[in-house]
């Protein structure tokens, strides 16, 4: 039984996998649906940073934009990006787990991942708003350059330590900050080559050059592609200065603190993972072992430097604190905790007696939180909609319905009604938030480089262009055929503040020129005379 349990446990995170795949009929998400819009716009011409602007760095985009190329320009585009990205994570946490523990933990980490991070599961309306996000990318790259760390410290070859570099380089194109896991899993991966070798530090020169070497060629990839095109300079105002001021505003260690503890342990007692109760069980276990022996095994180190590196990109993201952050701790609380569940219950008889308490509260956790019919429930939604047996209409509803916040079905209706009325090239802009995707959705240009009314409203960065009178004359001079304005029912100044932009008097200025058409849900449409 003991020899099946690897296979067992591979076919259960291959299952896990699969049942993802009908999911590539789900809208997109809100920041899916807005990095859509501008890459779509970039396939027809337009600019980042320049003709359509958000602050993430290109990495994002061009992943987006490649994934529409080979999958076509649909949403699915971004849901099978999505299934990749879980493959491939979950593949390395496999190769990690056997090169470092055996394959029993190997096989135990795949399966703890690729279960426990279920969409539908971990989050509302089938799991479909965090997907394909910045993070996701990062989790991959930064599992795939552990993976080349372990190669080098087996083999000391140049490519392996170069391919390291490379993978934590790519992961810093789509945050900056992502830059911290490489002097983390850099040590981790000389201390690992020590324990296997030799322990000359003089020998660690040439490697250390080599991986910072790999590590440069992806952001200068980036920034000759942002040369070519003429936004370097754009660029730097939108992922450094932007993002500076952005992370840095109103940021409070106390309050943080508070909100941070609150977010774990709301997934620890308040709405309970096993995921978090087996990583985080398995943290305790890994911090005695090292108090106890003062040393750690290869795969809890390798977990301690990841998931140390996580918390620290986490904090450095500024003081809101959103949970698609945290998906970058999900990838090492599984190692940590498929070491944990495999190895240390071992030792002795209370070690054995803690693991079944939490295997058994993890199942309890299980059947109390509906795993099985949350998950059912969206496979067979999704396989309606994928075989044109369902209802299309009550599908979307599924996605957010109604005033008040994010509705597919009201996206859907309002770029048919958007596409049905316009030209190609005609233009459009949208003040609003939730509805960027209008502009990929319509397959419409928008006539502003602002794809979120936030980046102008109320307009506190320090740039005379990120003000809601300057983008109002650029519009006079553009004359998009409509102007929509979402209602975001946001308690926030910034909400309230957009809510009323039809009646603030440099936007009334500029509606002189526009009828009132239509109004679908949250959107109100205006259309040029």
């Amino acid at each position: 039984m003991h020899a099946l349990a690897p296979a067992l446990l591979l076919g259960l995170a291959g299952i896990a996998l699969l049942v993802r795949i009908p999911a590539i009929v789900q809208p997109l998400g809100i920041d899916q649906s807005l990095w859509a819009s501008a890459v779509r716009g970039m396939e027809r011409g337009q600019r980042l940073y320049v003709d359509v602007w958000e602050q993430r760095p290109p990495g994002i985009y061009l992943s987006y934009w490649a994934a529409f190329k080979v999958f076509g320009w649909t949403p699915a585009a971004i849901g099978w990006l999505d299934i990749i990205c879980s493959a491939i994570t979950t593949i390395t946490l496999y190769a990690l787990g056997r090169s470092l523990a055996g394959r029993l933990t190997g096989a135990a980490a795949a399966a703890v991942f690729a279960t426990m991070t279920m969409p539908a599961w971990m989050y509302r309306y089938g799991g479909f708003i965090p997907r394909s996000i910045s993070e996701t990318f990062i989790v991959t790259c930064v599992g795939l350059a552990a993976l080349c760390g372990v190669a080098y410290s087996r083999s000391r070859s140049n490519a392996a330590i170069l391919g390291f570099g490379l993978f934590a380089g790519a992961a810093t194109a789509y945050k900056p900050n992502a830059a911290i896991y490489f002097p983390a899993l850099l040590a981790w991966t000389f201390w690992l080559a020590r324990t296997t070798g030799a322990r000359d530090r003089s020998s660690w020169r040439k490697p250390m050059l080599v991986a910072l070497a790999g590590a440069a060629v992806v952001p200068l990839l980036v920034l000759m592609w942002l040369w070519k095109i003429d936004v370097l300079a754009e660029a730097k105002i939108a992922v450094v200065d932007f993002n500076r001021w952005y992370v840095s505003e109103g940021f409070d260690i106390p309050v943080y603190a508070r909100t941070f503890y609150d977010f774990v342990g709301y997934r620890l007692k308040t709405s309970p993972e096993p995921l978090w109760i087996a990583g985080v069980a398995g943290s305790f276990a890994m911090v005695w072992e090292l108090l106890r022996r003062r040393k750690l095994e290869p795969l809890p180190a390798l977990a301690l430097a990841w998931g140390a590196a996580a918390v620290l990109v986490i904090i450095v993201n500024g003081m809101r604190l959103y949970y698609t952050y945290f998906v970058q701790a999900l990838a090492p609380l599984a190692l940590v905790a498929a070491w944990w569940l495999t190895t240390w219950w071992k030792e002795s008889r209370i070690q054995r007696a803690i693991v079944a308490v939490a295997l058994a509260a993890s199942a309890i956790v299980l059947v109390r939180e509906h795993y099985v019919p949350k998950v059912w429930d969206d496979l067979s939604s999704n396989l309606g909609e994928l075989t044109s047996r369902g209802d299309h209409t009550a599908f979307l509803a599924r996605f957010g319905s109604g005033t008040g916040g994010y509705s597919a079905r009201a996206h859907e209706e309002l770029a048919t009604y958007i596409k049905a009325r316009t030209g190609p090239d005609d233009r459009i802009f949208l003040f609003g938030i939730n509805g960027a995707g209008i502009y990929f959705l319509a397959d419409r240009l928008t006539a502003h480089r602002f794809l979120r009314v936030n980046f102008f409203v109320p307009g506190e960065f320090p740039d005379p262009r990120f003000r809601l009178e300057a983008v109002i004359q650029d519009l006079r001079e553009r004359r998009p055929v409509y102007l929509i304005f979402e209602q975001l029912h946001s308690n926030s100044e910034m909400g309230k503040l957009a809510d009323a932009l039809p009646t603030n008097p440099t936007v009334m200025s500029l509606l002189e020129s526009y009828t009132l058409e239509s109004r679908i849900e949250d959107f109100t449409l205006y259309r040029l005379r």
